[in-house]
C-alpha cells in the first residue's frame, strides 16, 4: 500500500510540466520516499497547478479544512509544494514540479547520500525536465554595448526593476559539488529570488531577505566570478540562476552536447574580429562552454558551442570580442509569464494540451464554488 501510494505520486509528478520518469532502479522512488511521508504523497495529489485555498484541497481530498490547512503548510515548509500569499494570513497552494522547483527547494537539506541519488536520477529526469528550456541565458550587463538592440526582458537590471521582494539563497548546484568535494571555489550565495518566488524563500528559511541594491551588486559581480546569468525562461521572471560551467546541472549537460546553442533560449552570440585579437587568452578561461580556443595566436570562435552569455566580451582588452543579435529565426521564442511558460514545456511533453486545461480550470471552479468556507 505504501510503495502504490508513492506510484501515484511518480505518475502525478509525471504529468506536470517538468516531469518525473520512471528509472529501472527504481531511485526515483527512492528519492521520493526520503522527501515525503506516505500522507504527504497522497495529499499532494490532490493539488493542482492552480493555486487555491487550503478548503478547496480538503473538499479534493475529503478531509476537514483545518486539517488541510495545517498539514499543507507543514508541505509547504518542507518544500513540497508551493505556496502564494498575496493576501496576508490567506495562502493558497499549488503544485510544484520536481526541476527546477521542489529539488531546488531543497538546497538546505542535502547530504551525501541524497546527492548520490540525485545524481542517478538526473540521466532519466533530464529528458522530461529539458524537453524544452526552463532556464534562459542573457548576457551580463558589462557586455552589452550601445549599438546592441536588446529587450527589456533581456537585461538582468530591467528584469528586476519592477519587484520590491528579493532575496538570496544559495545555489543548489555548487553546494551539491562541494559537499562530495568537487566543483569550483566560487560564491555559493548567487541563487536569486524576486516577487513570489523570494516570498516562499525567505518564509521557508531557504534563502535570506535582500534588496535591489545588493541584487544589482551580485550581478554586477558575476562578470566577476565567471558566472552565466539565467533566468526563469519567460519575459515576467521570479528568479535568476548565476551559473558555472563546473557545477550547474544546465550548463555542464549543455557542455557535453556538440552544439549547445541550438538547445538553449537566447538572442545573442558572439563575433569575433581576429585581426584585433591581442592573443591574451583570457577569453579561453572565462568561457564556460568552451566555445573559444587559440590558433597562431589568434582568437577562433565555435559559434555552435556559444550561448550568448557575454563573459568573454568584457575582458577582451582589444575589442576583439563583441555580442550581436542572432537572426530573429535562431530566436527561441520567450512566453509572456511563468504560466504560460509552465504551458508551453508541458505541451511539449504532449501535457496539459488545450481539453485537460479546460478540465483542471473547470473542476478548480467548481471545488472553489462548492467547498465549505
Amino acid at each position: 500500500m505504501t510503495t502504490d501510494v508513492y506510484q501515484k505520486l511518480r505518475k502525478y509528478l509525471d504529468d506536470l510540466p517538468g516531469g518525473y520518469p520512471a528509472a529501472e532502479t527504481g531511485v526515483e522512488l527512492r528519492i521520493l520516499k526520503r522527501m515525503f511521508t506516505p500522507e504527504e504523497a497522497w495529499l499532494a495529489t490532490h493539488l493542482t497547478l492552480i493555486a487555491e485555498e487550503p478548503r478547496v484541497v480538503a473538499r479534493r481530498a475529503k478531509i476537514g479544512k483545518d486539517e488541510a490547512a495545517i498539514r499543507l503548510e507543514e508541505m509547504a515548509r518542507k518544500g513540497l509544494l508551493f505556496r502564494i500569499e498575496e493576501t496576508p494570513g490567506k495562502p493558497t497552494y499549488m503544485a510544484v514540479q520536481f526541476v527546477i522547483g521542489m529539488w531546488e527547494f531543497h538546497v538546505n537539506d542535502l547530504d551525501p547520500e541524497f546527492i548520490a541519488d540525485m545524481d542517478e536520477y538526473r540521466p532519466y529526469l533530464n529528458f522530461t525536465a529539458w524537453a524544452q528550456p526552463q532556464l534562459r541565458t542573457i548576457p551580463v550587463g558589462q557586455s552589452i554595448h550601445n549599438e546592441l538592440e536588446t529587450m527589456t526582458y533581456e537585461r538582468a537590471e530591467k528584469l528586476i526593476a519592477d519587484h520590491d521582494l528579493f532575496s538570496i539563497a544559495p545555489c543548489i548546484c555548487r553546494r551539491e559539488k562541494k559537499m562530495i568535494g568537487e566543483g569550483c571555489d566560487r560564491p555559493e550565495a548567487y541563487c536569486l529570488g524576486f516577487g513570489i518566488g523570494a516570498d516562499y524563500y525567505i518564509k521557508n528559511g531557504i534563502g535570506r531577505p535582500s534588496n535591489k541594491q545588493e541584487i544589482l551588486a551580485v550581478l554586477k559581480a558575476a562578470n566577476d566570478h565567471t558566472l552565466v546569468l539565467q533566468p526563469g525562461n519567460s519575459k515576467e521572471i521570479v528568479n535568476i540562476c548565476c551559473c558555472c560551467g563546473c557545477c550547474c546541472g544546465v550548463l555542464t549537460s549543455l557542455k557535453k552536447l556538440p552544439a549547445p546553442a541550438d538547445f538553449v533560449s537566447s538572442p545573442f552570440t558572439v563575433q569575433a574580429d581576429v585581426a584585433k585579437c591581442e592573443g591574451c587568452e583570457t577569453c579561453v578561461d572565462r568561457c564556460q562552454m568552451d566555445a573559444l580556443s587559440m590558433a597562431d595566436e589568434k582568437v577562433v570562435l565555435n559559434s555552435d558551442r556559444c550561448i550568448g552569455c557575454g563573459l568573454c566580451v568584457t575582458t577582451c582588452p582589444s575589442g576583439a570580442l563583441t555580442l550581436k543579435r542572432k537572426p530573429e529565426k535562431e530566436q527561441r521564442k520567450v512566453p509572456e509569464n511563468i504560466e504560460a511558460a509552465a504551458i508551453s514545456h508541458g505541451q511539449a511533453r504532449g501535457k496539459l494540451g488545450m481539453g485537460e486545461l479546460i478540465k483542471l480550470q473547470a473542476k478548480s471552479k467548481l471545488d472553489r464554488l462548492l467547498a465549505p468556507r
